[in-house]
């Protein structure tokens, strides 16, 4: 069979649409090394070395456009006369698109329509993009990728498209979340009496006790609900992990307004080894976030062995499970109460960490490329 990717999310980002395209790519050409992979980007980010994506699989071809022709064009319009060329069975859309005017058999991958549930999160020109974009895919797709049980629902009533087009296949995490044994390992040098993974640990300069939460720092995510939470609590430090936008001029004017700079840090972290670090040396993950596709940093710390506490909307129960700790929606109050549960050690805590382990275990690449190369099989 031979299978094309939208791969533009995997040459250029280096989070979230950008590691799921690179558990994909990878698993399938893994799982079936008979199948021949062509990976269709306009350009390839180069300036992040640590996390480049840099398949060497012999199944695996990059397809890039000429210096010539338009890299937004091709992209959109220009790839189909090389997927006919190339006589490929199946394009599979990663991020929400596919091409316009495809004759090849497709699939696309839809992660979340939120800018058509919360229009006031983003801009005029974003709503109207992604909409075009996602709406055509589904419409014009042979099968829809659903990542979670609540984004299938969300392409049902938004764009009324028939339950049995979906199908729900359940992503991962990196790697580094869950073989960060072996990756501790290989960090340690013969006579140096620490690794190199713990060295960048330690040049963080993190206190010995913190919370965490990850997430790019912009509305959605909801840090301000969590720093009214931790302003009650005086004697927990919280380190936010994500990247800068003009939200977080918000967030600063909070810190500064209740003196709250001796108990948060922030950090921009690009390494999985090094933010896997961080995850598994907090006391647990707060997640409070008004709403996701599917919430990644949720399965990241339950790999990590740590506890998770998030708020009570669907989409979080069903991918953090019954062992997860949960606030109620927009309740600051019931939010402090549960920190202090992760915060404190006790049989409960460790309990729910165990059970949360066992659980997590689901969310596997494996698994993923099972069920999605089941997929490619019934309609190539």
């Amino acid at each position: 069979m031979k299978i094309a990717f939208d791969a533009k999310r995997a040459f250029n980002n280096v989070t979230g649409l950008g590691n799921y395209s690179k558990a994909v790519i990878n698993s399938i050409a893994k799982l079936n090394r008979k199948n021949k992979i062509y990976l269709f980007t306009p350009h390839i980010k180069t300036t992040n070395k640590k996390n480049q994506f840099n398949p060497k699989q012999k199944n695996i071809n990059i397809i890039q456009p000429s210096r010539l022709v338009n890299k937004h064009y091709w992209r959109m319009i220009g790839l189909n006369k090389e997927l006919k060329n190339l006589k490929i069975d199946i394009y599979h859309g990663l991020s929400n698109e596919i091409p316009i005017g495809l004759k090849t058999k497709t699939i696309v991958t839809i992660h979340d329509l939120l800018f058509l549930k919360y229009p006031k999160l983003y801009s005029f020109i974003d709503r109207k993009t992604y909409k075009l974009k996602s709406q055509y895919a589904c419409k014009k797709s042979d099968y829809i990728i659903a990542i979670s049980q609540q984004t299938k629902e969300d392409i049902m009533k938004y764009f009324n498209i028939s339950e049995a087009k979906i199908k729900v296949i359940y992503q991962s995490c990196h790697s580094d979340f869950i073989n960060w044994e072996k990756i501790e390992s290989s960090n340690k040098k013969p006579g140096k009496s620490i690794s190199t993974l713990q060295k960048k640990f330690q040049e963080l300069n993190l206190p010995n006790k913190y919370i965490l939460n990850v997430g790019s720092f912009e509305e959605r995510k909801n840090l301000l609900f969590l720093l009214k939470a931790i302003k009650l609590n005086k004697n927990i430090h919280l380190v936010c992990v994500g990247r800068k936008n003009t939200y977080f001029n918000k967030i600063i004017q909070f810190v500064k307004k209740h003196n709250m700079d001796n108990q948060l840090t922030f950090l921009s972290i690009e390494q999985n080894d090094l933010l896997a670090k961080v995850y598994r040396e907090s006391r647990g993950l707060i997640y409070p976030s008004i709403d996701e596709g599917f919430g990644i940093p949720i399965i990241e710390a339950m790999y990590s062995k740590i506890p998770v506490l998030t708020s009570e909307k669907p989409i979080f129960k069903e991918v953090a499970g019954n062992n997860s700790f949960y606030f109620k929606e927009n309740d600051v109050e019931s939010l402090s109460t549960e920190i202090k549960k992760i915060w404190k050690d006790s049989e409960e805590r460790n309990r729910r960490i165990a059970l949360n382990l066992d659980y997590v275990k689901k969310f596997n690449e494996k698994s993923q490329a099972n069920k999605i190369l089941e997929l490619y099989n019934t309609i190539s």
